[in-house]
């Protein structure tokens, strides 16, 4: 059964996942509609980036597999992991009246969903750090860009990723609900101190901080003289708000749009 303080929260989901399941059937066509499309251009997208990155050849001298190119593949990687494994389950809520996929799934899945929006978006930070360190400490960029420090990047990353989802993968559980006592859902089954604490970390750690660090190095990338700051500040909320949602659509069109957006800011 749900805990009392999950209850309000899990009530609406469950209203939520009724009306999908109700008469008008509306959200059941049309959701998981969008979420096919979205994940069609993602994997699409996503592939043709790798192949294009892994088709290019050196041309004088330079190596194709520059650390921009490591970072835009493990961007891609990270896309097509949610696109492949979490945007199908997710879609099922929406035309199915219960979760059908068992407890490993439930956990695996939101699991996963987290570590992605992570990689993602830790992803684009070093990308960002990568470039002012190009434009802007250009004397030393030969030595500080290195395949082998962008490595050690992606290997920092995924680390802290992994592990700042783990209380995800604790949290969620399968549950009834006195509503429908014969059915099982996949609910977040956290207590309220230290889910409040967990979002927050998730907040600092995924949007603010890397929101901050992007636009700190595209203003000292344009100089002092630089007056479209709040242009790159509202660049950046746009960017990183959907992405921060986690398990919902809006998640699906961030991954859609990710790859994109280094050849944009480049």
């Amino acid at each position: 059964m749900l805990q009392s303080g999950n209850d309000s929260s899990c009530c609406t989901d469950f209203q939520k996942t009724n009306r999908t399941a109700g008469e008008s059937g509306a959200e059941a066509v049309i959701v998981p509609v969008v979420f096919g499309l979205i994940f069609v251009v993602g994997v699409l997208g996503n592939s043709l980036v790798m192949l294009v990155i892994g088709r290019v050849k050196p041309s004088g001298g330079a190596r194709a597999l520059s650390p921009t190119n490591i970072f835009v593949v493990n961007l891609s990687v990270a896309d097509l992991i949610f696109l492949l494994i979490c945007t199908p389950l997710h879609a099922t809520i929406y035309s199915l009246p219960e979760w059908v996929f068992g407890a490993f799934l439930c956990k695996f899945g939101h699991f996963l969903a987290m570590v992605s929006m992570l990689v993602s978006i830790l992803t684009l930070v070093a990308m960002s750090v990568d470039r002012y360190i190009a434009v802007v400490r250009s004397k030393n960029s030969a030595c500080v860009r290195s395949r082998r420090n962008a490595l050690v990047g992606l290997c920092v990353i995924w680390t802290m990723s992994l592990l700042f989802s783990v209380p995800v993968a604790q949290n969620y559980v399968l549950t009834t609900h006195p509503s429908a006592p014969n059915s099982t859902f996949c609910w977040e089954n956290g207590s309220g101190e230290s889910r409040r604490s967990y979002k927050v970390s998730i907040l600092l750690l995924g949007f603010v901080l890397p929101l901050l660090l992007i636009c700190c190095c595209y203003i000292r990338q344009e100089g002092p003289g630089f007056e479209s700051w709040p242009g790159v500040f509202l660049h950046g909320v746009c960017m990183f708000s959907p992405c921060m949602r986690g398990f919902s659509p809006g998640k699906c069109v961030c991954v859609a749009v990710c790859p994109v957006c280094p050849f944009v800011a480049l």
